[in-house]
């Protein structure tokens, strides 16, 4: 499964090497007001510096995907950090 966040869109999808991303489903973001922590203040930042995409970008970054496979519901950064997380 990817993630895609950008000027393609915003969706997670089954990458297939020869027909593309497959089964996309729509990201959800997050709301500014739920967000926390270093979503809330990156938000921030950008919103106050006049960069609207990036802050739509980091709106769907600190949301909710869904995976095309199993059609569960996870938080993106989270399970991004878990996935990245060092083992200790």
């Amino acid at each position: 499964m990817t993630i895609a966040i950008g000027g393609y869109g915003r969706f997670s999808a089954i990458r297939d090497r020869h027909l593309g991303d497959v089964a996309r489903r729509d990201l959800r973001p997050a709301s500014p007001e739920g967000l926390s922590g270093i979503g809330r203040w990156m938000h921030e930042t950008a919103v106050r510096d006049g960069e609207v995409v990036l802050a739509d970008g980091i709106a769907h970054l600190f949301g909710k995907a869904e995976c095309p496979r199993c059609a569960g519901v996870f938080n993106i950064a989270n399970e991004y950090t878990s996935s990245n997380c060092p083992v200790m």
